[in-house]
């Protein structure tokens, strides 16, 4: 039996892991042994533990706590702590998801201690290295022994770097490379079928725009984020419809940080304005399945809202998910007022369609076979 180090930190690792794990516990439990460890990269309850008892996932076998908030140093603080852990656990292959500090400092620890990494959601690229997700994402799928792509974009972004499968040994010079779908969309369907639609009702939105918004480069400069609040509250205005934003505890901060009292009164107050404790995964769904548009930054959120067929406006320059651009159910937006509406008019009007670009649900089911079939 092959026992695997799973290393996630993040809210969206959280989500992606139920997925595996899932399968593990069920159809592999005779093949594979999963070690979770959480980085504790995300502190807030409201952001960890919470999706902990919500997805059902296995309480963590080690569990850090971090004093760190910087990248370069959380990223240090992991490295050391995960090493003992894996000294300790002596693990056949380390686990990780995505593009975050955790998922970096996972493949940094592999790679130095020799150990096949896996790396599921393999192959993104925004193209913008001033992300740190970026930096995260290209050394990750360079370190790693296997590699799970979500869509054959990101397959051909891995095969542009020299980055091809091979059908032999998998290591970090000759590495299995899958198109796997997205495991993201076999959880929508999943939890789809379990969300609570009562508290939805309680809202009592008929109809509204869900907003998301988190990424440093849209929160952290205070002009941005000025403008962007003063965005928002004319493109509701004009449009006539309400909003509703689960905000982020970091997002929150810096709303309350960076705008002036007036103005954090007149965004927190205003009459399509909702704003939202963060709200479970599954509240998330059926916030989104229920919605009429999404305007987010999120990467994971962009994909969702396509997995429930709905318009999104990207707030970024650049998305790592330019299937949905291209499929023509997306657009991304910058701050202004008349390029907003222009395009919000163009999704609501345009007849679109949603192919299965990700997948059809059972990629999980998939990248348990692989692993399997590969180390044991």
């Amino acid at each position: 039996m092959l026992k695997i180090l799973t290393l996630i930190g993040a809210r969206p690792q959280f989500i992606k892991s139920a997925a595996i794990s899932r399968q593990i516990q069920g159809s592999f439990s005779d093949r594979l042994e999963e070690v979770i460890v959480h980085s504790g990269q995300h502190y807030d309850e409201n952001m960890s533990s919470v999706f902990f008892k919500e997805l059902n996932l296995p309480v963590p076998n080690h569990h850090f706590k971090l004093v760190a908030n910087n990248h370069a140093a959380q990223i240090s603080e992991i490295i050391e702590k995960l090493e003992q852990v894996i000294f300790e656990e002596k693990p056949g292959a380390i686990l990780v998801y995505g593009d975050t500090n955790t998922t970096l400092a996972g493949a940094l620890v592999a790679s130095k201690i020799n150990i096949p990494l896996i790396h599921v959601e393999a192959g993104l690229r925004s193209f913008n290295k001033v992300m740190p997700e970026e930096i995260n994402r290209v050394l990750t799928d360079h370190c790693s022994s296997l590699l799970f792509c979500p869509s054959l974009t990101a397959i051909d972004n891995l095969k542009n770097e020299g980055l091809i499968h091979h059908s032999g040994a998998c290591s970090m010079d000759t590495p299995g490379v899958y198109l796997c779908g997205d495991v993201m969309y076999d959880n929508s369907l999943y939890f789809s079928e379990k969300i609570n639609q009562s508290k939805i009702d309680q809202l009592g939105f008929d109809e509204y725009i869900l907003l998301t918004l988190h990424r440093p480069s849209n929160t952290d400069d205070p002009m941005r984020l000025k403008a962007i609040c003063e965005l928002l509250m004319m493109f509701c205005d004009e449009i006539q419809k309400s909003m509703v934003f689960p905000v982020h505890p970091r997002t929150k901060k810096a709303l309350e940080t960076h705008l002036s009292d007036e103005e954090w009164f007149a965004f927190n107050n205003h009459r399509y304005v909702n704003v939202l404790e963060p709200v479970s995964y599954t509240d998330m769904i059926a916030l989104e399945q229920n919605c009429d548009l999404v305007i987010t930054d999120s990467g994971g959120v962009q994909k969702e809202a396509y997995f429930f067929q709905k318009p999104c406006m990207i707030l970024r320059s650049e998305t790592e998910w330019v299937e949905i651009i291209n499929q023509g159910v997306a657009f991304l937006v910058d701050v202004n007022f008349e390029d907003f509406i222009q395009k919000y008019h163009l999704l609501e009007s345009k007849k679109t369609t949603y192919p299965k670009l990700f997948g059809d649900g059972n990629s999980a089911e998939f990248i348990c076979n692989k692993i399997a079939n590969t180390f044991v």
